[in-house]
């Protein structure tokens, strides 16, 4: 007799062919990454091109000099000045600070130096001549008596040192 060889039925996985590979997980996804970054970067982005294009076109930056050519203090100009009577004759610290007050100078203060100066000059405090020279013609000091010594700490724009020459300019007149 023959030996039949018996066929065994066919499996399920047979017909599929052969098992696949098992996948890899695939290293470092980066999809989620880029988009995280690109959420927190165009904000960002947009956020500074605001702020420059406001900066430079909405609020202008502030020039801190006077334009005005004109020697005469304008309406809601302010400078600030302070007097220093440096002549020796007393009140006179007083007197000049009225007389600027009245063409509209801030004088915040005045006061009195044991030494005495021979001449009357206007101390230019911030860097601004206009503003010095303002000052320097409301009381009739010579353009060349205008020095500049920038100091912030006092919050003027001008010192006026009243010298022994001070018969000669105007509150005097």
């Amino acid at each position: 007799m023959a030996e039949t060889q018996r066929s065994q039925p066919r499996r399920l996985r047979d017909l599929a062919g052969p098992a696949p590979a098992p996948k890899e997980r695939a290293r470092g996804n980066s999809r989620p990454f880029y988009l995280a970054l690109g959420l927190i970067l165009v904000p960002l982005v947009g956020l500074l091109i605001y702020s420059l294009l406001e900066h430079n076109l909405v609020r202008r930056p502030i020039d801190a000099t006077i334009e005005q050519t004109d020697l005469y203090v304008k309406a809601g100009e302010h400078i600030q000045v302070n007097v220093v009577n440096a002549c020796g004759a007393d009140g006179m610290a007083m007197k000049f600070t009225e007389f600027l007050r009245a063409r509209k100078f801030d004088v915040p203060e005045y006061s009195t130096l044991k030494t005495r100066e021979s001449y009357s000059r206007v101390i230019d405090r911030v860097g601004d001549p206009i503003s010095a020279q303002k000052v320097a013609y409301a009381l009739g000091i010579a353009k060349e008596r205008i020095d500049t010594e920038i100091d912030s700490s006092l919050y003027l724009r001008a010192t006026v040192i009243i010298g022994d020459d001070f018969r000669t300019l105007r509150p005097m007149k």
